[in-house]
């Protein structure tokens, strides 16, 4: 906050510097203030300039802002950690001895006589009849089909097939092969081969053919096999029976008895105590700070300018103060370089 005044400060004095500055306060005679508007300082440039006299000196009152410095002081707070004492309360256990009176369950051993069944393995022989596994050889008849022949050959009448006979490849009986007929006969004299109208076959041949009937016949066959059999046997087994006997046996058993006992135990027992601690606490403690402060203070001076002794131009007067300073007035050049600076 402070810095944020300061700066404000700091601006208001430098644009009122700006402003009034008694540097710029006074108004000196511009040697082309009678020319015509436009550009008069250019038209009197060639003019021999005359030796300027001292001129006339008046005093005026300037009023400026001066910033001032002062020291103020402010309270501020900061965080300190300080150690405080304090009670607090603790549990805490502590041994205690006691007496109580109790009953206690005591298991006492008894050594008693019980008859007990006993179960006992006797072993004894018996007759058992058996299938035993017996190989015999046995004669079997049967009857056995036997092949006697095959066939037989027999003659059989066919025509002639010589390569150039009448039922040949070239024969002309018309059963060849380049013969008048069909060609699609068995034989020469078959009615679908050759001329039925024909008085007489061709010449014929005897050939032996076989002809395949195989003839069977049986006979009785005697053969020995070995054969399984199953024969009763007799043999004596031995067998393993249970058999129940009584015995006294003696007997190891525990009974259990009331007792009355008186026993010493510890016991801890929770007590609360007041003790006192230490802790570190966070306070908030003030402080002053001096600050040195900017503020702006208004002071009048006296200060001399020279006096205008020619009326200036209507055009540089007519832009007042601030448009002959910092708009250049009518002739332009601005930055306070117009006739009337």
């Amino acid at each position: 906050m402070v810095c944020r005044t300061l700066r404000l400060a700091l601006l208001v004095g430098a644009v009122t510097a700006a402003v009034v500055s008694p540097a710029r306060a006074f108004f000196r005679k511009a040697p082309c203030c009678c020319e015509p508007c436009g550009d008069p300082c250019a038209q009197a440039a060639p003019a021999p300039a005359p030796a300027p006299a001292a001129p006339a000196m008046r005093t005026i009152c300037v009023t400026e802002c001066v910033p001032e410095r002062y020291t103020v002081k402010r309270t501020c707070y900061k965080q300190v950690c300080v150690q405080e004492t304090y009670q607090a309360c603790k549990t805490v256990c502590e041994r205690e001895e006691r007496t109580r009176t109790c009953n206690v369950v005591v298991r006492v051993p008894v050594t008693k006589t019980e008859a007990r069944k006993v179960c006992k393995n006797v072993t004894c022989y018996e007759d058992r009849t058996v299938m035993k596994t017996e190989w015999r050889t046995e004669q079997h008849t049967c009857m056995k089909k036997e092949l006697v022949r095959l066939g037989h050959w027999e003659c059989r009448e066919e025509c002639a097939s010589g390569l150039f006979s009448g039922c040949g490849l070239f024969g002309g009986g018309g059963c060849g092969l380049l013969g008048g007929g069909h060609g699609h006969g068995n034989g020469c004299c078959d009615s679908g081969c050759g001329d039925p109208c024909a008085n007489a076959c061709p010449p014929t041949r005897t050939k032996k053919v076989w002809v395949h009937c195989p003839e069977y016949c049986e006979r009785p066959v005697t053969t020995c096999k070995k054969v399984c059999v199953q024969v009763p046997t007799v043999c004596k087994v031995a067998v393993c029976k249970q058999v129940w006997e009584t015995h006294n046996v003696q007997v190891c058993t525990y009974e259990c008895k009331t007792e009355v006992r008186t026993e010493k135990y510890c016991v801890m027992v929770p007590r609360t105590v007041t003790y006192t601690a230490t802790r570190t606490v966070s306070k908030c403690v003030p402080y002053e700070v001096d600050v040195v402060c900017c503020r702006m203070v208004t002071r009048t001076r006296e200060i001399q300018v020279p006096v205008c002794e020619t009326p200036c131009n209507p055009c540089c007067e007519s832009g007042g103060f601030f448009r002959g300073r910092f708009f250049g007035g009518h002739g332009g050049h601005g930055g306070g370089d117009s006739c009337c600076h």
